[in-house]
């Protein structure tokens, strides 16, 4: 959770996750649907899928316990080496190495290791095996990890602060750039335009669930991406006819919101139209939800701001500023 969160936004979110899914089983009993509202707004979506694929495979395979073995664990959804080094220190007190940036770099200056060495990474790791095993694991780890994140940092290292700077090699030898770390770099951003249609049919809104892409397993208004300069509601026009079926009326520009996922930034142009009928379309996942609905439904922020834009008086508008193009009187 916290990837693209704070800490002051995650504990609630994890607390509130947790008293709904206290374990493995009550996890793997619940639908990829509910794990995905209660991701809500977290972003990197995958994780809760692998969260709830990993659920049911414990179950399945381990009896609902969460096994310590680093094969095992390895061979759950979502855990890599890391994860796997992670879970046995910390959750068992096994010993086990774990190499995140932090402890790269700490382990890297202290043992002299040139990052560009060929098996710089599993010298790394075995040192860490290695002090792991000559203590308690569980602190140890996360020892490691918190001399990286407020001592050992990156630029200008507070050395007269560190346990473990009489044995550092980079501190004797003045060679800091020695796994350095990851430094902050200025990321270019993607400029990213996109349409979607807020189609209404009988007071009821018409919502896709994408089968691939970060949003899969969600639901989403109707969207596509721009290719070109914006001609919105012949795109919106087009995506209905071709996705779903339908040829809507009474296209209406509505306004604009901005979200930013990774380096892309993405302007995402509203419109409303009405619906003929029900979508003909059987090659896509789609349903038609009264207002009410929406709220039990796992949508992505962007959605969920539209969402919340329909209801009359919404104090959360979309932006009316953007450029528009004619649309139906």
């Amino acid at each position: 959770m916290l990837q693209q969160t704070t800490v002051a936004a995650c504990v609630p979110r994890f607390e509130r996750f947790i008293g709904r899914f206290p374990d493995a089983r009550s996890l793997a009993d619940a639908s990829l649907e509910e794990v995905l509202a209660e991701w809500e707004g977290l972003g990197y979506y995958n994780r809760a899928r692998n969260l709830w694929k990993a659920a049911r495979l414990i179950v399945e395979r381990h009896g609902g316990d969460l096994p310590s073995g680093v094969t095992e664990l390895r061979a759950l959804p979502g855990i890599g080496d890391y994860t796997a080094g992670a879970i046995r220190s910390i959750a068992f007190d096994l010993p086990a190495g774990m190499v995140d940036a932090n402890i790269r770099r700490v382990l890297g200056r202290v043992e002299g290791i040139e990052s560009s060495v060929t098996d710089a990474e599993r010298r790394v790791f075995q040192t860490c095996l290695s002090l792991s095993a000559a203590g308690s694991p569980r602190l140890v780890n996360q020892a490691l990890m918190e001399l990286g994140s407020l001592v050992c940092l990156p630029r200008d290292p507070l050395c007269g602060e560190c346990p473990l700077s009489a044995f550092c090699r980079a501190r004797q030898e003045g060679r800091f750039d020695r796994w350095h770390g990851s430094v902050p770099r200025e990321k270019r951003m993607l400029q990213v335009e996109e349409v979607c249609v807020t189609a209404a049919l009988e007071g009821r809104w018409l919502l896709s669930r994408p089968c691939d892409g970060r949003w899969r397993g969600m639901w989403e208004f109707p969207r596509r991406r721009l290719d070109g300069a914006g001609a919105f509601a012949a795109a919106v026009r087009d995506l209905l006819e071709r996705d779903f079926g339908v040829c809507p009326s009474g296209v209406h520009y509505r306004g604009s919101l901005r979200y930013r996922v990774t380096v892309h930034d993405t302007r995402l142009h509203v419109l409303s139209a009405r619906l003929p009928h029900e979508p003909g379309c059987a090659s896509r996942s789609w349903r038609l939800v009264l207002p009410g609905e929406l709220h039990s439904l796992p949508l992505p922020s962007p959605m969920r701001r539209i969402a919340r834009s329909l209801s009359p008086g919404c104090a959360d508008a979309l932006d009316p500023g953007a450029l528009k193009e004619p649309c139906e009187r």
